[in-house]
Protein backbone atom coordinates (compact mmCIF):
# COMPACT_ATOMS: atom_id res chain seq x y z
CA UNK A 1 0.00 0.00 0.00
CA UNK A 2 1.38 3.74 -0.98
CA UNK A 3 -0.25 6.31 1.07
CA UNK A 4 0.93 10.12 -0.13
CA UNK A 5 0.40 12.55 2.69
CA UNK A 6 0.46 16.39 2.58
CA UNK A 7 1.62 18.08 5.57
CA UNK A 8 -1.21 20.89 5.85
CA UNK A 9 -5.25 20.47 5.96
CA UNK A 10 -8.07 21.42 3.88
CA UNK A 11 -10.38 22.63 6.00
CA UNK A 12 -9.87 26.56 5.30
CA UNK A 13 -9.78 25.89 1.25
CA UNK A 14 -12.70 25.98 -0.57
CA UNK A 15 -15.98 27.95 -2.24
CA UNK A 16 -18.70 29.95 -0.43
CA UNK A 17 -21.93 31.27 -2.01
CA UNK A 18 -22.64 34.16 -0.16
CA UNK A 19 -25.49 34.66 -2.50
CA UNK A 20 -27.47 33.71 -5.38
CA UNK A 21 -30.43 35.06 -7.53
CA UNK A 22 -31.90 34.99 -10.92
CA UNK A 23 -32.83 38.50 -12.20
CA UNK A 24 -34.49 40.34 -15.30
CA UNK A 25 -33.46 43.82 -15.30
CA UNK A 26 -33.60 47.21 -16.91
CA UNK A 27 -31.70 50.56 -17.36
CA UNK A 28 -31.82 51.32 -13.74
CA UNK A 29 -29.20 48.48 -13.58
CA UNK A 30 -25.85 50.88 -13.19
CA UNK A 31 -23.50 51.45 -10.41
CA UNK A 32 -19.93 53.10 -10.20
CA UNK A 33 -17.09 51.90 -8.31
CA UNK A 34 -18.12 49.01 -7.17
CA UNK A 35 -15.51 46.89 -4.87
CA UNK A 36 -16.52 44.17 -2.99
CA UNK A 37 -14.24 41.62 -0.58
CA UNK A 38 -16.33 38.49 -2.70
CA UNK A 39 -16.03 37.83 -6.10
CA UNK A 40 -19.40 37.87 -8.31
CA UNK A 41 -20.25 35.15 -11.38
CA UNK A 42 -22.98 36.45 -13.86
CA UNK A 43 -24.25 33.75 -16.43
CA UNK A 44 -26.13 35.92 -18.58
CA UNK A 45 -28.75 34.29 -20.58
CA UNK A 46 -30.48 36.96 -22.96
CA UNK A 47 -29.65 40.97 -23.31
CA UNK A 48 -26.01 42.92 -22.79
CA UNK A 49 -24.35 44.99 -21.05
CA UNK A 50 -21.43 46.79 -19.88
CA UNK A 51 -18.48 46.07 -17.29
CA UNK A 52 -15.55 48.56 -17.17
CA UNK A 53 -12.67 47.47 -15.07
CA UNK A 54 -9.05 48.83 -14.97
CA UNK A 55 -9.80 50.62 -18.03
CA UNK A 56 -11.00 48.24 -19.86
CA UNK A 57 -14.57 48.13 -21.62
CA UNK A 58 -16.62 44.73 -21.40
CA UNK A 59 -20.15 44.16 -23.68
CA UNK A 60 -21.77 41.31 -22.33
CA UNK A 61 -23.16 38.74 -24.28
CA UNK A 62 -26.05 35.92 -24.12
CA UNK A 63 -24.49 33.00 -23.49
CA UNK A 64 -21.18 34.05 -21.66
CA UNK A 65 -20.15 33.87 -18.08
CA UNK A 66 -18.33 37.04 -16.21
CA UNK A 67 -16.07 36.14 -13.36
CA UNK A 68 -15.37 39.91 -11.76
CA UNK A 69 -12.92 38.69 -8.97
CA UNK A 70 -13.33 40.10 -5.26
CA UNK A 71 -11.80 43.38 -4.65
CA UNK A 72 -11.90 44.57 -8.32
CA UNK A 73 -13.33 48.01 -8.91
CA UNK A 74 -15.61 48.13 -11.66
CA UNK A 75 -18.73 50.16 -12.99
CA UNK A 76 -21.98 48.10 -14.28
CA UNK A 77 -24.47 49.26 -16.59
CA UNK A 78 -27.54 48.41 -19.44
CA UNK A 79 -30.14 50.05 -21.69
CA UNK A 80 -31.40 46.98 -22.15
CA UNK A 81 -33.61 44.06 -20.63
CA UNK A 82 -30.89 41.71 -19.17
CA UNK A 83 -31.88 38.27 -18.06
CA UNK A 84 -29.10 36.83 -15.84
CA UNK A 85 -28.18 34.43 -12.79
CA UNK A 86 -25.48 36.04 -10.39
CA UNK A 87 -23.81 34.60 -7.51
CA UNK A 88 -21.80 36.00 -4.82
CA UNK A 89 -18.67 33.94 -4.06
CA UNK A 90 -15.89 33.76 -1.64
CA UNK A 91 -12.49 31.61 -2.59
CA UNK A 92 -10.79 31.15 0.61
CA UNK A 93 -7.26 30.22 0.50
CA UNK A 94 -6.05 28.13 3.63
CA UNK A 95 -4.84 31.72 5.38
CA UNK A 96 -8.83 32.70 5.33
CA UNK A 97 -8.09 35.60 2.14
CA UNK A 98 -9.87 35.33 -1.07
CA UNK A 99 -7.91 33.58 -3.94
CA UNK A 100 -8.71 36.19 -6.75
CA UNK A 101 -8.46 39.21 -4.90
CA UNK A 102 -5.21 40.08 -6.97
CA UNK A 103 -6.75 39.40 -10.06
CA UNK A 104 -7.76 42.97 -11.16
CA UNK A 105 -9.37 41.95 -14.94
CA UNK A 106 -13.22 40.48 -15.89
CA UNK A 107 -12.51 36.98 -17.11
CA UNK A 108 -14.96 36.00 -19.78
CA UNK A 109 -16.32 32.13 -21.11
CA UNK A 110 -19.50 31.22 -22.94
CA UNK A 111 -21.79 28.51 -21.43
CA UNK A 112 -23.56 25.51 -22.93
CA UNK A 113 -27.18 25.70 -23.55
CA UNK A 114 -28.78 23.61 -20.73
CA UNK A 115 -26.03 25.38 -17.99
CA UNK A 116 -28.56 28.08 -17.45
CA UNK A 117 -31.87 26.15 -16.77
CA UNK A 118 -29.51 23.24 -14.61
CA UNK A 119 -28.63 26.25 -12.60
CA UNK A 120 -31.98 28.25 -12.10
CA UNK A 121 -33.44 24.52 -11.25
CA UNK A 122 -30.79 24.31 -8.58
CA UNK A 123 -31.31 28.14 -6.79
CA UNK A 124 -35.12 27.01 -6.88
CA UNK A 125 -34.64 24.30 -4.55
CA UNK A 126 -34.81 22.81 -1.32
CA UNK A 127 -32.50 19.89 -2.20
CA UNK A 128 -29.25 18.83 -0.72
CA UNK A 129 -28.14 17.00 -4.05
CA UNK A 130 -29.56 20.11 -6.34
CA UNK A 131 -27.20 22.56 -3.99
CA UNK A 132 -24.33 19.69 -4.64
CA UNK A 133 -24.66 20.11 -8.20
CA UNK A 134 -24.89 23.54 -8.11
CA UNK A 135 -21.84 24.24 -6.22
CA UNK A 136 -20.07 21.42 -8.57
CA UNK A 137 -21.00 23.80 -11.86
CA UNK A 138 -19.19 26.73 -9.96
CA UNK A 139 -16.07 25.00 -9.33
CA UNK A 140 -16.32 23.83 -12.91
CA UNK A 141 -16.74 27.25 -14.05
CA UNK A 142 -14.07 28.72 -11.83
CA UNK A 143 -11.77 26.18 -13.11
CA UNK A 144 -12.72 26.76 -16.52
CA UNK A 145 -11.54 30.61 -16.54
CA UNK A 146 -8.32 29.47 -14.58
CA UNK A 147 -7.05 27.44 -17.85
CA UNK A 148 -8.19 29.73 -20.22
CA UNK A 149 -6.73 32.75 -19.18
CA UNK A 150 -3.91 30.79 -17.20
CA UNK A 151 -3.48 32.24 -14.47
CA UNK A 152 -0.17 32.33 -12.70
CA UNK A 153 0.03 28.98 -9.96
CA UNK A 154 -0.32 30.10 -6.65
CA UNK A 155 1.18 27.77 -4.36
CA UNK A 156 0.36 26.32 -1.36
CA UNK A 157 2.35 27.59 1.64
CA UNK A 158 3.77 24.96 4.36
CA UNK A 159 3.81 26.90 7.40
CA UNK A 160 4.92 25.42 11.10
CA UNK A 161 2.64 23.77 13.24
CA UNK A 162 2.76 27.28 15.75
CA UNK A 163 2.05 29.56 12.52
CA UNK A 164 -1.13 26.98 11.42
CA UNK A 165 -2.45 26.46 14.94
CA UNK A 166 -2.57 30.58 15.08
CA UNK A 167 -3.79 31.34 12.26
CA UNK A 168 -6.43 28.51 13.61
CA UNK A 169 -7.11 30.29 16.84
CA UNK A 170 -6.91 33.97 15.17
CA UNK A 171 -9.86 32.39 13.10
CA UNK A 172 -11.79 31.02 15.17
CA UNK A 173 -11.36 33.88 17.90
CA UNK A 174 -11.62 36.81 15.77
CA UNK A 175 -11.53 40.19 17.73
CA UNK A 176 -10.00 43.53 17.60
CA UNK A 177 -8.77 43.13 21.11
CA UNK A 178 -6.95 39.78 19.83
CA UNK A 179 -2.91 39.99 20.10
CA UNK A 180 0.20 37.71 19.65
CA UNK A 181 0.32 37.92 23.79
CA UNK A 182 -3.08 36.11 24.00
CA UNK A 183 -2.64 33.54 21.16
CA UNK A 184 0.98 32.83 22.25
CA UNK A 185 -0.31 32.07 25.65
CA UNK A 186 -3.56 30.12 24.53
CA UNK A 187 -1.14 27.90 22.33
CA UNK A 188 1.34 27.78 24.76
CA UNK A 189 3.93 28.96 22.27
CA UNK A 190 6.80 31.67 23.15
CA UNK A 191 5.69 35.24 22.06
CA UNK A 192 8.67 36.18 20.47
CA UNK A 193 9.17 33.17 18.67
CA UNK A 194 5.66 33.35 17.44
CA UNK A 195 5.91 36.90 16.13
CA UNK A 196 9.17 36.14 14.65
CA UNK A 197 7.98 33.08 12.56
CA UNK A 198 4.63 34.26 11.94
CA UNK A 199 6.24 37.32 10.09
CA UNK A 200 9.18 35.31 7.85
CA UNK A 201 6.61 32.56 6.91
CA UNK A 202 3.52 34.90 5.90
CA UNK A 203 5.57 37.88 4.77
CA UNK A 204 3.35 40.03 7.20
CA UNK A 205 2.51 40.73 11.17
CA UNK A 206 0.40 38.91 13.25
CA UNK A 207 -1.09 42.24 13.81
CA UNK A 208 -1.93 43.01 10.57
CA UNK A 209 -3.39 39.25 10.19
CA UNK A 210 -5.90 40.09 12.85
CA UNK A 211 -6.63 43.30 11.91
CA UNK A 212 -7.16 42.32 8.37
CA UNK A 213 -9.36 38.65 9.43
CA UNK A 214 -11.03 41.28 11.94
CA UNK A 215 -12.25 43.73 8.66
CA UNK A 216 -12.77 40.76 6.37
CA UNK A 217 -15.43 39.01 8.71
CA UNK A 218 -16.85 42.80 9.24
CA UNK A 219 -17.37 43.01 5.48
CA UNK A 220 -19.27 39.44 5.36
CA UNK A 221 -21.49 39.81 8.80
CA UNK A 222 -22.67 43.29 6.71
CA UNK A 223 -23.17 41.71 3.89
CA UNK A 224 -25.53 38.71 5.43
CA UNK A 225 -27.62 41.45 7.36
CA UNK A 226 -29.27 39.65 9.99
CA UNK A 227 -27.11 41.07 12.63
CA UNK A 228 -27.53 45.01 13.42
CA UNK A 229 -24.14 47.20 13.56
CA UNK A 230 -24.03 47.69 17.28
CA UNK A 231 -23.63 43.64 17.33
CA UNK A 232 -20.99 43.50 14.58
CA UNK A 233 -18.98 45.60 16.24
CA UNK A 234 -19.57 43.52 19.67
CA UNK A 235 -19.02 40.23 18.48
CA UNK A 236 -15.72 41.45 16.99
CA UNK A 237 -14.81 43.18 20.49
CA UNK A 238 -15.22 46.75 19.92
CA UNK A 239 -15.28 48.89 22.44
CA UNK A 240 -18.39 50.66 21.08
CA UNK A 241 -20.62 51.20 17.29
CA UNK A 242 -18.99 54.68 17.06
CA UNK A 243 -15.32 53.20 17.35
CA UNK A 244 -15.73 50.13 14.78
CA UNK A 245 -17.32 52.78 12.29
CA UNK A 246 -14.92 54.91 12.46
CA UNK A 247 -12.14 52.28 11.95
CA UNK A 248 -13.83 50.49 9.44
CA UNK A 249 -14.10 54.17 7.83
CA UNK A 250 -10.32 54.62 7.61
CA UNK A 251 -10.35 51.56 5.80
CA UNK A 252 -12.93 51.31 3.27
CA UNK A 253 -13.58 54.51 2.83
CA UNK A 254 -17.46 54.65 3.79
CA UNK A 255 -18.84 54.03 7.23
CA UNK A 256 -20.36 49.97 7.80
CA UNK A 257 -23.74 51.97 7.64
CA UNK A 258 -23.45 53.02 3.76
CA UNK A 259 -21.60 49.85 3.28
CA UNK A 260 -24.70 47.58 3.72
CA UNK A 261 -27.19 50.06 2.50
CA UNK A 262 -25.26 49.78 -1.26
CA UNK A 263 -24.69 45.74 -0.76
CA UNK A 264 -28.57 45.30 -0.29
CA UNK A 265 -29.16 48.19 -3.11
CA UNK A 266 -26.89 46.04 -5.12
CA UNK A 267 -28.57 42.61 -4.44
CA UNK A 268 -32.37 44.50 -5.04
CA UNK A 269 -30.94 45.31 -8.30
CA UNK A 270 -29.79 42.01 -9.41
CA UNK A 271 -26.19 42.54 -8.76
Amino acid sequence: MYLRKTNYGLSGFGIEIDYAAYAILDNTWRNKNVCDPFSRLYFIKDGSGTLVCEGRTIETKPGHIYLIPADCIFDYSTDEKIEKIFFHIYINTLERYDLLSNVKSICEIEFEANEFDELLNCIETDDYFKLFKLKLIIYKTLHRMLEKYNFNSVPIKQYSDGVKKAMEYIHRNTKISLSTEIVSEKLFISKSKLRKDFKNETGISIGKYIDDMVFFKAKRLLNKGYLSINEISQKLGFCDQFYFSRRFKERFGVPPSDYRKRIFLEKSKGE
